[in-house]
């Protein structure tokens, strides 16, 4: 449970948000019950347990962002709710739940959440009891949400930097080999879940020492940016480009029809032909590709894919190999 607190900063969020709507909030709901309130206290339960709810419905199904969205909406809407019916007295818990949105769910979701709850009370103008005190508490309410958005807004930034430097490689813009095994764990998971095929080829760039070699480390750089920029713009949105490291690449294919896998990965080997060169010569691939088979572990399906792109290599390059062919010269395309 700690191991995953820690490495989810925002179910981390969320459930101290929760802790604290437990602790904080449900004291005065009972006190409230205890002194004849039903509706205020009625309203306070319901904020609690909205929050409670949003809490575990993220640790059970990994939604964290959703049950922040929820959250958030509904401890607004509880305060804006308290404010009108206890007046001066229901404001004071804006403050926090305004500043906790700008952290459970970024700056554009909680900018408008805080924007539309101000409007609301504003509007209504119940919870205050004169006009410079409503006056007052907007100009306040205002500059604590102008402070939390531009906070969250520089931190959402450097959040995506961060997660783009430890996600993405940072020569090509593949994603790197960090983020390779959950994202197979997570696409097997799906995949058997919902009984849809899911393939993976993985892509090996011919006599790339020999670019290096000859040409110099630059060109080998420009040569794999080029190929990683030409394989994304010939793949689906929904298909992933992980650098294996040097010049070997996995492409993780979801929803991806068996009879479809030889063709898309002789599409991309073609196009790379066409296409790719290191400003002498042309630049080919060979491809080794898989489908996931019932029942498998990660390890065995990327080991079958493997031995194809072997017997691509020893077949004379530039070519695709389907994993478990009867016949590797059958599956193999001639350069």
């Amino acid at each position: 449970m700690f191991a995953r607190l820690r490495s989810d900063f925002q179910l981390g969020i969320l459930s101290l948000f929760g802790l604290c709507a437990v602790l904080g909030v449900a004291p005065f709901a009972f006190y409230r019950f205890a002194t004849g309130n039903t509706l205020a206290g009625s309203i306070d339960l319901g904020i609690v347990l909205a929050v409670v709810a949003g809490v575990l419905y993220a640790w059970r199904s990994g939604n964290t962002r959703g049950a922040a969205v929820f959250a958030v909406i509904m401890s607004l809407a509880g305060c804006v709710a308290i404010a009108t019916l206890l007046g001066e007295s229901g404001l004071f818990w804006m403050y926090p739940t305004l500043l906790a949105s700008f952290l459970l769910v970024g700056h554009r979701v909680a900018g408008i959440a805080s924007v539309t709850a101000l409007g609301i009370l504003a509007l209504h103008g119940g919870a205050f009891a004169s006009s410079l005190e409503a006056l007052m508490f907007m100009a306040s309410a205002s500059v604590a949400v102008l402070f939390a958005f531009l906070f969250a807004l520089r931190t959402d930034a450097q959040r995506q930097r961060l997660e783009r430097l430890a996600t993405s490689d940072p020569l090509t813009g593949a994603f790197n080999r960090r983020t390779l095994e959950g994202e197979l764990e997570r696409a097997i998971a799906w995949s058997r879940r919902h009984g849809s095929p899911l393939g993976v080829a993985v892509l090996d760039l011919d006599h790339f020492k020999r670019i290096n070699d000859q040409c110099g480390h630059d060109v080998g750089d420009r040569v794999l940016v080029d190929f990683a920029a030409l394989v994304q713009a010939h793949v689906r949105a929904e298909d992933r480009l992980f650098r294996m490291g040097g010049e070997e690449f996995l492409l993780l294919l979801p929803d991806m029809a068996p009879e479809a896998l030889h063709a898309v990965a002789e599409a991309l080997r073609r196009t790379v032909a066409e296409h790719l060169s290191d400003g002498t010569r042309p630049v080919t691939v060979s491809i080794g590709a898989a489908m996931l088979a019932a029942g498998e572990s990660r390890r065995a399906w990327l080991a079958r894919a493997d031995a194809a792109l072997y017997r691509a290599k020893a077949a004379g390059r530039d070519r695709v190999v389907l994993a478990d062919a009867a016949d590797p010269a059958a599956d193999a395309t001639p350069a």
